[in-house]
């Protein structure tokens, strides 16, 4: 094996077909061994070049280095993503106000929110069915700029179980005013999602699965709105 042989290894060179390589230290160890090796080993009429021994050496120093640093900032992660999770455990049975256009119903009324970038001379709310027809209209009329509430209470409504999608209309003159949603629902769980590297919730109400960043405000209990 030649110096040049083992810097080709810990530059991850060489067949695709051989076995992974070992890690940095394994590396610098072996280096050393053969080093050792070579010099008691060496012609004395034709004596080995030390310069290339300690460049290559100064490089397992280095790529050693760099691994060591990758453990502890893997380590770091590690730490700050379950201490995260402990965190967000408090989140569990809250209700999260998050952005959604559709929800489930199961008996129990829904609570949400609209956001109106302008105030509004008329607002609308339809709720459509899983057939895609209108089951329900709740009028809000003139509202200013901002959050307005709203209730989807299935007994006063006549609602059966089943999924519902909001179409909101909000007017101001003949114009036709942007309006983004929200539903509130239950935080059932939280998980780490290692992919995206993102805290996520699990929501009731047919909601899915969210990351807590979009989660717009909690609360302990969801009180109904009139």
């Amino acid at each position: 094996m030649t110096v040049n042989a083992i810097n080709n290894a810990a530059q991850g060179g060489g067949d695709s077909n051989q076995i992974q390589p070992n890690s940095a230290a394994d590396l610098k160890n072996e280096f050393m061994t053969l080093m050792i090796a070579q010099i008691e080993n060496q012609d004395p009429t034709d004596p080995l070049d030390a310069n290339e021994y300690v460049a290559q050496l100064a490089q397992f120093s280095q790529v050693e280095s760099l691994e060591y640093i990758r453990q502890n900032q893997s380590a770091q992660m590690t730490m700050m993503e379950n201490a995260a999770i402990v965190q967000s455990a408090s989140l569990l049975g809250k209700q999260a106000m998050v952005p959604a256009d559709s929800f489930t119903l199961s008996g129990e009324a829904v609570n949400g929110k609209l956001y109106l970038e302008n105030s509004a001379e008329s607002v609308q709310v339809q709720l459509i069915d899983d057939k895609g027809e209108v089951a329900a209209t709740l009028d809000l009329g003139s509202q200013g700029k901002g959050d307005v509430p709203f209730a989807v209470d299935p007994q006063k409504l006549g609602l059966a179980d089943g999924e519902y999608s909001l179409k909101v209309t909000a007017t101001a003159g003949e114009s036709e005013l942007p309006v983004n949603t929200f539903v509130r629902a239950p935080i059932e769980k939280i998980h780490f999602a290692s992919a995206s590297g993102m805290m996520m919730a699990e929501m009731g109400n047919g909601l899915g699965t969210i990351s807590v960043l979009n989660i717009s405000e909690v609360s302990a209990t969801d009180s109904a709105v009139q």
